[in-house]
Order: structure tokens, then C-alpha cells, then sequence
């Protein structure tokens, strides 16, 4: 999803790109209605700050994918764990244990690595515009993590569809007013690439929801953090943005955090 919109915000701005992501996934709830699917809302509240935390959390990664490096982007919003954690415990009561905590500042470690690995010669690592963008990747990780500690709230009663489909609608609106006065229009191309970000997205929101059903808040994050690496490798391969051997260093101790956090006590 995401290196489909790197190659899209080359030509469309970050909130015309969550628009569009949103109103695809409209398109697939619609197309699950008109198959006999039903939805049954037991909770509005918790489905509106789901769809606001959501939605928030995705402008913000779109505007950090158009200005940094995608994985740069995508390593800062899946540092939300940081967050997750403190989000579930003091919401809904989750315990955190010591091995979670050390696991959290060890995946910490590692995106701090890789950031600071982003700095190439003759580049400033804290120029302003950069530590601006690298705020605002931050902030999408907050939101996210506000996000998905919302989800795993209301797993227990709401569905995975009637989650996906709120978040989408929310988001559509709350997207769509920057999107009106930043519209581009599409060519080919971009369609190509909005269709396979809004179709990647949806799959992954629904398999993460369903997940999020029977996964602790934070072991489900730290697993999400596979989502950075892998999007790195390609990002190296298609864009030839090569970590520097700090950002090696960095992926590689993220790495070691997401094993050790995710694997069983027992």
C-alpha cells in the first residue's frame, strides 16, 4: 500500500491520496452489501473516534510518504507501539509485561537508528523541513495507535466490517475537505496506483480488525512492525533509497525488538 503511494504522490497530493483510498474502500463495503452482507452497529460513540483517530492517523502517513523516503515514513508510523502500550493500559487495563516494555524500547532504538540513518552526505538530518515531516510521521503513529486501541476496545461487540466501514466513511469526510481545495486530476497511471493502494488497504484493515479480535493491542502492533521492514527492502529496490550502515544497524535492532516482544512466554 504504501509504495503504491510513493508512486502516486509523485503526481497527487497526500490528502487527495487518502480520499481516494477511503472511497475504495467504500467501494469494496459496497460490493460486500449488494453479496448479502449485513451490518449491525451495537456502538456509535467508539465507531466516530475510531473513524476520526483512523483518519487522522492516515493524512498524516500520506503527507510523511510524499516528503520522505517511504520507508522512512512507514518506520515512524509503525512506531506506534510506543504508544499502544501505554494507550491499553490506561484504557482498557491491559497488562504490560516487563519482557513488552524492554521489547518496545528496543524496537524504539531501532527506528531512532534508522532515522538518524536516513541522513546522507551533504544533507542536514534536522532541517527544518525534515523534522517538520518527521513530526508529522510521528503523529500518524499517535493517532494510530489511539486508533487501534479504540478497535481492540470494541472488537468484543462490534464487526470487523462495521469497524472498516465506519473508518472509511469518517475518513472520507475528514480527508475530503483539504482534497477540494488540492485536487489533481487523475491520469491513467494514477488510477493504476490508487486502485492498488485503496485494494491493499482494504485488505489489510479487515485482516487487521478480525485480528484484533483475539490479539492483545500491543502484541498485535509490535507484529505489524514487519510492515516497515519489508517496505524498506522494496523501497531499496524500486526507489534505491539503501539505508546507510546506521540504518542497517537500525532495521536490524527493530528486528530484534518485534522477535523478542512477539515471541511466547510459555
Amino acid at each position: 500500500m504504501a509504495l503504491c503511494a510513493k508512486f502516486a504522490s509523485h503526481h497527487l497530493p497526500g490528502p487527495q491520496l487518502a480520499t481516494l483510498r477511503f472511497l475504495i474502500g467504500l467501494f469494496v463495503i459496497g460490493v460486500a452489501l449488494l453479496r448479502g452482507r449485513r451490518l449491525h452497529v451495537v456502538r456509535y460513540p467508539p465507531l466516530l473516534l475510531r473513524g476520526v483517530f483512523g483518519s487522522i492517523a492516515v493524512l498524516a502517513y500520506f503527507g510523511a510518504i510524499a516528503h520522505l523516503p517511504v520507508g522512512i515514513a512507514t518506520l515512524l508510523n509503525s512506531s506506534s507501539p510506543l504508544f499502544v502500550g501505554f494507550f491499553a493500559y490506561l484504557f482498557l487495563r491491559e497488562p504490560i509485561a516487563k519482557k513488552t516494555y524492554l521489547a518496545l524500547l528496543v524496537t524504539a532504538l531501532g527506528v531512532g537508528l534508522v532515522i538518524l540513518g536516513d541522513q546522507k552526505p551533504g544533507t542536514q538530518l534536522l532541517h527544518r523541513s525534515h523534522l517538520l515531516w518527521c513530526l508529522v510521521g510521528l503523529g500518524s503513529a499517535i493517532f494510530s495507535a489511539a486508533a487501534v486501541t479504540t478497535i481492540r476496545a470494541m472488537r468484543q461487540r462490534e464487526g470487523a466490517w462495521e469497524i472498516f466501514c465506519a473508518f472509511c466513511l469518517i475518513g472520507g469526510i475528514v480527508t475530503g475537505i483539504p482534497t477540494l481545495f488540492l485536487w489533481v486530476p487523475l491520469t491513467w497511471v494514477d488510477l493504476g496506483w490508487v486502485l492498488g493502494m485503496g485494494v491493499c488497504a482494504a485488505l489489510a484493515q479487515v485482516g487487521m480488525t478480525h485480528a484484533l479480535r483475539d490479539v492483545p493491542a500491543v502484541t498485535a502492533v509490535l507484529i505489524m512492525q514487519i510492515t516497515p521492514l519489508s517496505t524498506l527492502l522494496l523501497d531499496a529496490l524500486l526507489f534505491s533509497q539503501v539505508p546507510t550502515p546506521v540504518g542497517v544497524v537500525g532495521v536490524l535492532v527493530t528486528l530484534l525488538g518485534i522477535t523478542w516482544g512477539t515471541r511466547p512466554t510459555s
